[in-house]
């Protein structure tokens, strides 16, 4: 197809039809059709407009889905449906968020389990052994996170850079290295390695589980069975760290995922669980990790709309997007990467690209993402 025309692609779906009862046909032969967007309450014109908006900036995919049904599929030329684009720390959802939702599920953690329950090593340090899986979920661990000014990433001094050039590797420089920066639950400050001592704590859950890895555990309890191909993801830069005997996958970043494949996990998220009349994971569960955990809230400065944390997600419960219904829920990665869910409008959003914003303008990524894409979808409607 060509789709470098900034405009409104109606893909051919093949629909599965089952005869009998539900249960006979397999969760995952669902398939969304592709509609007029009109038909779904979203006017074709504002769609179109803000498509060239998105195109001009840097945006290789976006889809939107309403009432289970695709009413924009657009990608640059060079991308496409079965292609994936990384994630960038849109994983933090995908991969920490969704982990964490099984473990919960299955009664291996519980969000105010001290975290050196899992990791022993924290457990006589005064500080350490006070944060909790809810901390580490919600970025208010205190874990001094592996950034430094604007210095890249690779290479950053000490242990920030071995963290992300993973000397040793990033576990135990996140366990062992990371300073404490404030007293746990009383501030809100990213940290990537906070993210990485969550995944660490999820996957000593599992030890004795039949699924003793996150990447494991994912496919066989998510991906499997809502139909994602392994061919339409990858997680935790492709990598596995043996650490004290655990499996231990990447959960901050190094994500790769086609765009329905991350829809697909919207939606199973938007109805709580369900999957086809199949529930994967019990929807009271689902409700904990995407309403407000109650931890402090971040900074809001001038053109950044920042979000409230869920666990592992972030929410809209504050109305910090006005235009965007309050029961909104969202992952979001560098890039402007993100996956929009609103349950109330029965809406799926997801977005693949390079930054939208402009910070000589005064935009900041949570801006950018409100100016170009959230709300010109919710005034589309």
């Amino acid at each position: 197809m060509n789709s470098n025309r900034p405009s409104i692609v109606r893909n051919i779906v093949v629909t599965v039809v089952c005869v009998g009862v539900a249960a006979s046909c397999p969760a995952a032969q669902f398939e969304w059709q592709s509609v007029p967007p009109e038909s779904q309450g979203f006017s074709a014109e504002k769609l179109d407009e803000m498509i060239k908006s998105l195109a001009a900036r840097n945006t290789k995919a976006l889809l939107i889905v309403r009432n289970d049904r695709i009413v924009c599929e657009w990608y640059a030329e060079g991308h496409g449906p079965d292609k994936q684009h990384y994630t960038a720390s849109l994983a933090k959802a995908l991969v920490g968020g969704m982990s964490l939702l099984v473990a919960l599920n299955d009664g291996l953690v519980a969000a105010d389990d001290p975290v050196c329950k899992y990791v022993p090593q924290w457990k006589d340090h005064p500080v350490k052994s006070t944060i909790t899986i809810r901390h580490l979920a919600t970025h208010s661990s205190g874990v001094e996170d592996a950034e430094q000014d604007d210095i890249p990433h690779m290479e950053l001094p000490g242990w920030k850079g071995g963290f992300w050039r993973k000397d040793p590797d990033p576990f135990t420089l996140s366990r062992d290295r990371a300073p404490i920066i404030f007293a746990p639950g009383t501030k809100y400050a990213y940290s990537n390695p906070g993210m990485a001592m969550l995944s660490y704590a999820v996957t000593a859950g599992l030890r004795e589980t039949k699924h003793t890895d996150v990447r494991t555990l994912l496919r066989e309890r998510i991906t499997k069975p809502i139909g994602v191909k392994d061919s339409e993801w990858s997680i935790g830069y492709g990598k596995t760290y043996d650490v004290d005997g655990l499996k231990l996958v990447p959960n901050w970043g190094g994500g790769s995922c086609a765009a329905r494949a991350i829809a697909r996990v919207g939606r199973l998220m938007l109805r709580k669980g369900d999957w086809q009349g199949k529930q994967l994971v019990d929807r009271r569960w689902v409700e904990t990790v995407l309403r407000y955990a109650g931890t402090p809230l971040p900074d809001r400065p001038p053109g950044n709309p920042q979000p409230a944390c869920g666990l592992g997600w972030y929410t809209n419960f504050d109305a910090v997007w006005p235009k965007v219904p309050c029961d909104a829920f969202a992952g979001a990665g560098a890039g402007n990467q993100v996956l929009l869910v609103v349950p109330s409008l029965d809406l799926i959003v997801v977005r693949n690209g390079g930054n939208l914003y402009d910070s000589a303008k005064g935009e900041g990524f949570w801006g950018g993402l409100e100016k170009y894409l959230f709300n010109p979808i919710v005034e589309a409607l």
